[in-house]
């Protein structure tokens, strides 16, 4: 399921007076993302594409890599869980979940997970279209 919902926060942190402020949260439920398979192994969705920003989880199972490209923009990549690896950087060291990586723009690189590792899970995000 996706979802707005606006709600009050207490937003009295620049002044002494606490002062209501409606915000909207967007939401997006496990169970509604739709998943597209972008090579055998790899699978992404969505969660949220807006003009200047776009963020995507990608699932890659082990010993599979997303298919080798560059952005004209930066793309930054978090380890959500598993085992991340990049032929193009250090060697192609494995990086553990909590890991970041910031790939400046016009870097080449091609995500991937290493063979016998559990695959892995990450969240990349860019101010793509």
């Amino acid at each position: 399921m996706r979802g707005i919902q606006t709600v009050a926060q207490d937003h009295g942190l620049l002044s002494k007076k606490p002062r209501k402020i409606m915000v909207t949260v967007t939401y997006q439920e496990a169970q509604t993302q739709t998943w597209e398979t972008i090579s055998e192994g790899v699978t992404r969705t969505l969660l949220r594409a807006e003009p200047g920003e776009k963020r995507v989880l990608i699932k890659i199972a082990a010993g599979r890599t997303y298919p080798h490209h560059a952005h004209a923009t930066p793309d930054e990549v978090f380890v959500v869980a598993g085992t991340y690896c990049d032929p193009g950087v250090e060697g192609g060291r494995a990086f553990p979940a909590g890991s970041y990586l910031y790939y400046p723009p016009g870097t080449e690189h091609r995500a991937s997970s290493p063979a016998g590792s559990e695959g892995c899970t990450i969240l990349v995000w860019n101010s793509g279209k």
